[in-house]
């Protein structure tokens, strides 16, 4: 593994750890008026599409970095899903 190996995934690591917080905002509160439903769903859906291409040219690096980008997505999609349809006495004021 070369340098910019190690390079390219510290960076998708980083990138896609940017979401974590959003998810553990949105655990913490409950509730997720604030957040575009479309947001993360089009952000899957360029995941799923960039992990095909990435599949397609063996590029390794994009796509552990993709499947974890697609799961992380997944889970915060899930919550504003949840937490949008769940009863108003679940959420902390």
């Amino acid at each position: 593994m070369t340098p910019f190996w190690w390079m390219g995934s510290a960076g998708f690591l980083a990138i896609e750890a940017s979401y974590v917080p959003q998810i553990a905002r949105l655990h913490r509160l409950k509730r997720a008026e604030e957040v575009s439903f479309f947001f993360p769903a089009l952000n899957v859906l360029g995941r799923v599409l960039a992990l095909v291409y990435a599949l397609g040219q063996h590029e390794s690096v994009f796509v552990s970095g993709f499947v974890m980008g697609i799961a992380l997505r997944l889970v915060l999609l899930g919550q504003v899903a949840w937490y949008r349809r769940a009863p108003a006495e679940l959420a902390v004021t």
